[in-house]
């Protein structure tokens, strides 16, 4: 048998017990959950399992040839710390409501956000690097908009509903990726939604993909921000996070397209891409190079260019 969510009522059990245990856990003190549980998780990710080194290393020495393997080891540790860190931050959420989201992360600059906006709605572009999982947390400095929190269903259903429920909170509806025009043709002309995207996962390769250059190698994005932008005009802004201190962050929000403008094709992709390979530059550690982002090549055109 199964309920309204499309899962057994074992796996809802466990859903359950989970998300319990989940909640516990954000209860304890900040320095329990960071330093005493979680630095024993970033020793055993780093040197017993060896999450995704051999990756990292690898990424690494492509994106920073002038930098000497004592730095690219470093910045590695920093790797594994900052996933660390962001599992603890995943989990915390099932404890916190807004007063306990909102002192763990300061955004700034929202009232000039609604100013510049003034009620439309707009497109929120953020990625994997340091807390991407509390740029929700804008909703709360901007109750009249609904955040469409783009996403892609994980393959256990079980993780899946956790980390949906994980996740939502009041202002947040979770749309998975591939209904995000359906959902957003569906709402825009009920009330204001920020289209929440992350923008830096490598995207399913096709004729006529925008190819860039990221972090000194050639890189694939999705381009659908833009083109939900250039449909309906909307403005697009890039989360800017900083890391205060483990589990602590402040964040800007940089306008990249005011919506208005007129542009070349791709240039609003670009100013995103440029916007977070400088966040990048200036803080390695805090980007998932566990990922294999590079794998794919580019067309033989495109390798063409550099000769």
């Amino acid at each position: 048998m199964s309920n309204g969510s499309n899962i057994t009522r074992w796996q809802a059990f466990w859903v359950e017990v989970l998300w319990y245990l989940c909640r516990g856990f954000a209860l304890l003190p900040r320095v329990v959950r960071h330093y005493v549980v979680g630095y024993p998780i970033y020793l055993l990710m780093h040197y017993v399992i060896r999450y995704r080194r051999k990756v990292v290393m690898h990424n690494l020495r492509n994106a920073f040839p002038e930098k000497s393997d004592k730095e690219l080891r470093q910045i590695c540790r920093d790797v594994t710390r900052n996933l660390t860190e962001q599992i603890i931050n995943t989990i915390d959420k099932a404890g916190l409501g807004r007063e306990g989201l909102l002192k763990r992360i300061n955004i700034i600059g929202i009232d000039e956000v609604r100013e510049q906006t003034s009620g439309r709605s707009l497109v929120f572009l953020t990625a994997h690097y340091g807390p991407w999982e509390m740029g929700t947390t804008l909703s709360f400095g901007m109750p009249e908009y609904e955040i469409m929190a783009v996403y892609h269903p994980l393959k256990n259903r079980v993780v899946d509903e956790l980390m949906k429920r994980i996740r939502r909170h009041d202002g947040v509806a979770m749309v998975p990726m591939q209904q995000t025009m359906r959902y957003f043709i569906s709402n825009y002309q009920k009330q204001p939604l920020i289209v929440g995207l992350i923008a830096d996962q490598n995207p399913k390769t096709r004729a006529g993909q925008p190819w860039f250059r990221f972090m000194n190698q050639w890189t694939a994005f999705f381009d659908g921000a833009e083109t939900i932008a250039l449909k309906y005009h909307l403005p697009v802004y890039y989360f800017s996070p900083r890391r205060i201190k483990a589990g602590i962050y402040e964040a800007h929000m940089t306008l990249l397209y005011d919506g208005v403008e007129e542009v070349a094709e791709n240039v609003i992709t670009e100013r995103y891409i440029r916007a977070l390979e400088q966040d990048i530059m200036a803080h390695p550690g805090l980007w998932m190079w566990t990922h294999k982002r590079w794998k794919k090549k580019p067309p033989q055109e495109i390798l063409d260019q550099e000769i």
